[in-house]
């Protein structure tokens, strides 16, 4: 077991690996295979919308040729306090919103970032300045941390499903986060050529909340 400030981070092994065909698949791994068979056209197209956050417009275009489970990481489990990861990514915003003004010379009023629809290149120009206050997250509440990308320019893409998330849990309070990551290897195009990309599993819980299992998306500009 892990301490951080504000949070508590508990990384226990699974079965090794992968299940292997012989045992029972858990449920995580099932939302997994779900949302892989919509994606490959093989399962309920409804299963798409095990995105965290729904599927976007991109996300229901989204295809797959093939798939297959390479590996799975130990799952991660964090329970921490939603007033002070609230209150890191308002500091964050706040940063960032910072350094957006001086980007697009607007000024720096309202709160989020959602309002001006940012770009990848102006995405990377913010990330420098608020590096110190991404790693502050990082080291307090690292899982959490890990699915807001807080220290990659992806966090800023205006519809990062984790501010919604956090937004809809209110400011008190405690929260429980599990999150599972597999590596699934796609074939694809005439010389089927091999790519290996995560895929992130997770549930939040916090007061009456719970996700249930969700998949974390990717980036409209960024598979990570």
């Amino acid at each position: 077991m892990r301490r951080a400030v504000g949070a508590t981070v508990v990384a226990v092994w699974a079965l090794a690996l992968a299940a292997r065909a012989d045992e029972p698949k858990d449920e995580v791994r099932k939302v997994a295979e779900r949302y892989l068979e919509a994606l490959t056209g093989k399962g309920s197209q409804d299963d798409r919308e095990l995105l965290l956050g729904g599927a976007t417009a991109n996300a229901q275009l989204f295809n797959l040729e093939n798939w297959k489970v390479i590996s799975r990481a130990p799952p991660q489990v964090e329970q921490g306090d939603l007033r002070q990861v609230v209150g890191m990514m308002q500091d964050l915003d706040k940063a960032g919103r910072t350094s957006l003004s001086k980007i697009i010379n607007v000024g720096g009023g309202g709160e989020g970032l959602s309002v001006h629809q940012i770009s990848e290149s102006e995405a990377k120009k913010i990330l420098e300045p608020t590096r110190e206050k991404a790693q502050a997250f990082l080291r307090s509440s690292p899982v959490l941390a890990y699915i807001a990308r807080v220290d990659k320019d992806v966090y800023w893409h205006p519809k990062n499903p984790v501010r919604a998330l956090l937004a809809s849990a209110g400011g008190s309070g405690s929260y429980m986060l599990q999150l599972h990551i597999f590596t699934i290897e796609t074939k694809e195009g005439p010389r089927q050529v091999p790519r290996q990309w995560p895929l992130r599993v997770l549930r939040f819980r916090a007061g009456k909340l719970d996700t249930g299992w969700k998949i974390l998306p990717a980036s409209d500009w960024n598979a990570e």
